[in-house]
């Protein structure tokens, strides 16, 4: 009997120096005007979920033609770019989800006189202290399309060099006798010339490809050196046909959006994408036309619970809830990302006094 009598007072006194030892008081903020807190106390604030939306639109440029209105009566094409013009299309939208700092929920600790000098707990708490809160802000960065050397230049060449034939009267052995004679020299093209020339080399790179397809110049050409042939000659074809049908240049933007869900929020807008105008970020439901949907994982939730403000006892914690994410177009659903777990739809917990968690699971310390 007397060994039972000492080993409960062992266990008793056991608790009562854990329970002496844990933090005194973990105080919600703002604090009670009542409350003094001491030289050693920190604050800490909860995590919860932020969704990084990263959207890439892009940017289509047509450009006409130089010469697209003799494309139809030179070449037979009617499925042209008649008119230089902008617009603006979705390529993709992506999310993830990452932790931040609950402004809403920051409280006050009073470590007990044993954490106090506890070696390793201060620098627990001073690694903490210095960790910094990933920066969250919106982005934006652009790859452009640059215009094809060969479309860009190729009405700049306005001159073409011709032959100039003539007699030249010169003295030889002294006998007075007319030589003929040449000059190169360079003249201006006109427009119609420089139409009739890129339709005629379309012409002739045709022949040329069809005469290499059918082995006319029976010349045992390698396989490889056969396909690179005729890919230049499509590739040529391709530049002078452009000069008739016009090129199509695409632009890739890229927008970096973070967003914090509420706990009870269902809808989230995100962003106005306008065929003319482009991408606008938003915070109007009324305006946005791209928006977050959140839904329950579970149909059954558990009521959550209150945090007591009073209450103050241990570290508060909450454990994440799992809900659907997907992509509203216009109210209708457009893309379905997954399950992800969102903390602020979790229950906000009051650990035990004595319960000390490690620093870096109940949130960020400052």
């Amino acid at each position: 009997m007397n060994r039972i009598l000492n080993l409960s007072l062992i266990l008793i006194l056991a608790l009562s120096i854990n329970s002496a030892f844990a933090q005194k008081q973990v105080y919600p903020l703002p604090l009670d005007s009542t409350v003094k807190l001491s030289a050693n106390h920190f604050y800490y604030q909860m995590p919860t979920t932020a969704i990084k939306v990263e959207v890439t639109v892009t940017k289509v440029r047509e450009i006409k033609g130089y010469y697209a209105e003799h494309a139809e009566r030179l070449l037979g094409l009617t499925n042209i770019i008649s008119d230089n013009r902008t617009f603006y299309k979705l390529k993709n939208v992506s999310i993830e989800t990452k932790q931040v700092a609950d402004p809403k929920l920051a409280f006050a600790v009073e470590p007990s006189s044993q954490q106090v000098k506890d070696q390793s707990y201060a620098k627990a708490l001073f690694k903490q202290q210095n960790i910094q809160n990933e920066v969250f802000e919106e982005t934006y960065s652009t790859s452009t399309t640059a215009i094809p050397d060969f479309f860009q230049n190729y009405a700049n060449v306005s001159y073409t060099e011709t032959e100039d034939n003539f007699v030249e009267t010169k003295i030889i052995n002294g006998v007075v006798t007319q030589v003929p004679a040449n000059r190169t020299k360079l003249v201006n093209k006109s427009a119609e010339q420089k139409v009739q020339e890129a339709a005629d080399r379309i012409t002739q790179i045709r022949k040329d490809r069809n005469s290499l397809i059918a082995g006319e110049q029976e010349v045992p050409y390698s396989k490889e050196a056969l396909e690179l042939m005729i890919a230049q000659l499509n590739q040529a074809e391709n530049d002078y046909l452009d000069l008739f049908r016009g090129i199509v240049l695409e632009d890739e933007l890229h927008y970096t959006l973070y967003v914090i869900p509420e706990k009870d929020d269902t809808t989230i807008p995100l962003f106005i994408l306008d065929q003319t105008d482009g991408f606008r970020p938003t915070t109007s439901a009324s305006a946005a036309n791209y928006s977050l949907q959140i839904s329950n994982f579970n149909k059954i939730q558990t009521a959550q619970k209150q945090e007591v403000k009073n209450a103050n006892k241990g570290f508060r914690m909450r454990q994440p809830k799992a809900v659907y994410i997907d992509l509203l177009h216009y109210g209708e659903l457009v893309h379905h990302f997954g399950i992800y777990q969102l903390l602020q739809r979790g229950e906000i917990e009051t650990l035990p006094a004595n319960l000390d968690p490690e620093l870096g699971s109940v949130g960020f310390v400052f």
